[in-house]
């Protein structure tokens, strides 16, 4: 243990360039193998469309442009492939290990800054993430950037670190509009850091106090560039607000205890490529019930605050990042309770990231040997996971497309249409909705009034050149539709969970 310690104190400067080469290498490593889910499969869809068709997408749906603009501009120099949509999120990804960096090393110190870095960088949540096509690797980016300037603007006073602070929240919230919850969180950390450290809670009650919370001109002129830069896309956000709230009907109403719970999937992460709707769940250990983890994981949580609070005197410090990671959670459950569905294990992603701040503060704080045991028994933990079965056949679908040529495809259900227009083009589907015939989807974002769909199984029937699309293995059941019956199809191929069927024997 001596010379790791040895090791450690005369490479301490070089050792977030290791962290950084093994968080792009987790990221890197086999991006493409899976295949798109919805939420993947609209990015993928918006970005091949046109610009101006591509905001109308963005538009009808319920997210901010930011990420749209910048991964359509990246990912065409990949033609749009799965790989390239990609690789835009893990390089965002290994920006984000940085930035936890940087943040931590400002709030705390490098040790600190090192341990929340590791964390980030072999994080299950984090890396899965950044190995989605979608913007919450981004929103963390600039998130942690904010806070960044913020905390420097804390500690010196000056005005120019409020004012980048305010770019960066701007940035975050034309991202993801979960930006603009985090931008109210600041606040109440810039009051319980003043409240604290000038001791504000040893002098005697009085009205001249009240005057210590109201924010000062930094705090207001940082809030003010946010809001400028933000304000073009006020009518937009508005309209998103107003009118798109249905989109978020599948979120479950939370309960307190889910803070704890979304806290396990920060840090032991979810399956990979989740499914097209519900909630995920965190990943499951062998012979262990999830219930059994989050009470573990909620004891440890409470006897490491008491541990840090009785240890350290920098009590602001301490408070700021509760703030921002555990009470960030906390904000977005009050509005759950006020019928606002945000709280989503990955639109909560910023929160996790701090919490990595925290957990590497406390790594910091114990003895060496302590650290690392602590470290194994998490890589063994993770190591642990119950397997998960995510799906493949779309990519090699995809690659194997040429032998198709000329062919027609029918997909079974709205939610794998969009997944299939991704991969094999609007002009050659044909929805047929098996569950809900008459179901009519063309209003959904992604799909659009270019949907063509049939009611009719004779038109499949009678089409020499179809295809029909089983996502997974045709059910032998009959199902809503009676004249649909699998057991008169015909394999004609199968990649891993896609199989392709025509009519006849």
């Amino acid at each position: 243990m001596e010379k790791i310690k040895k090791i450690y104190a005369k490479h301490e400067g070089r050792l977030i360039w290791l962290i950084l080469i093994l968080a792009a290498g987790l990221r890197f490593w086999q991006i493409d193998s899976r295949d798109f889910w919805y939420d993947e499969a609209f990015t993928g869809i918006a970005v091949k469309e046109k610009f101006h068709d591509m905001m109308v997408m963005i538009v009808n749906d319920v997210h901010p442009p930011l990420y749209y603009w910048t991964v359509k501009i990246f990912a065409s120099f990949f033609n749009y492939s799965v790989f390239g949509i990609r690789l835009f999120s893990a390089i965002f990804g290994v920006f984000a290990v940085w930035a936890v960096y940087l943040f931590a090393r400002e709030l705390f110190d490098r040790r600190t800054a090192l341990w929340a870095a590791l964390i980030a960088a072999i994080s299950p949540f984090a890396i899965q993430y950044s190995q989605e096509a979608r913007m919450y690797v981004m929103l963390v980016f600039f998130i942690l950037i904010a806070a960044y300037f913020f905390v420097r603007g804390l500690k010196t006073g000056k005005t120019k670190y409020f004012l980048w602070w305010g770019f960066f929240t701007a940035l975050a919230a034309l991202t993801h509009y979960m930006g603009i919850i985090f931008a109210v969180v600041y606040y109440p950390v810039y009051v319980a850091w003043h409240i604290i450290s000038e001791k504000i809670y040893e002098q005697k009650l009085s009205w001249k106090m009240a005057a210590e919370f109201l924010p000062s001109r930094q705090i207001l002129a940082g809030y003010a560039v946010a809001f400028l830069i933000f304000f073009p896309w006020v009518p937009t956000f508005l309209h998103h607000l107003l009118n798109q709230g249905n989109n978020l009907e599948w979120v479950v109403p939370a309960s307190l205890g889910d803070i704890f719970w979304n806290i396990q999937m920060f840090i032991f992460g979810t399956p990979k490529g989740e499914m097209s709707s519900g909630m995920a769940n965190p990943n499951e250990f062998w012979g262990v019930a999830n219930n059994t983890a989050v009470g573990i994981i909620t004891i440890f949580f409470v006897a490491i605050t008491f541990y840090l609070y009785k240890k350290r005197k920098d009590k602001e410090k301490i408070t700021a990042i509760l703030m921002l990671s555990i009470g960030f959670l906390f904000v977005v459950y009050i509005l759950s309770l006020l019928g606002k569905r945000f709280f989503v294990a990955r639109y909560l992603m910023p929160g996790a990231y701090f919490l990595f701040v925290y957990l590497g503060l406390w790594l910091a704080n114990v003895r060496l040997r302590t650290a690392m045991y602590a470290l194994v028994i998490y890589v063994t933990l993770m190591l642990s996971f119950q397997p998960y079965y995510y799906s493949q056949g779309w990519n090699l679908l995809q690659k194997d497309l040429p032998k198709y040529e000329g062919d027609h495809f029918y997909i079974l259900n709205s939610f794998d249409y969009v997944i299939g227009k991704y991969y094999l083009g609007a002009g050659r589907l044909t929805l047929y909705n098996i569950d809900w015939p008459q179901y009519d989807p063309s209003y959904w974002a992604a799909i659009g009034p270019t949907l063509k769909k049939t009611e009719d199984i004779n038109d499949i029937r009678n089409d020499p050149k179809a295809l029909i699309i089983f996502n997974g293995q045709p059910n032998l059941k009959r199902r809503d539709d009676a004249d649909f019956d699998p057991t008169k199809f015909t394999n004609v191929a199968q990649y891993k969970n896609i199989g392709l069927y025509r009519f006849g024997r």
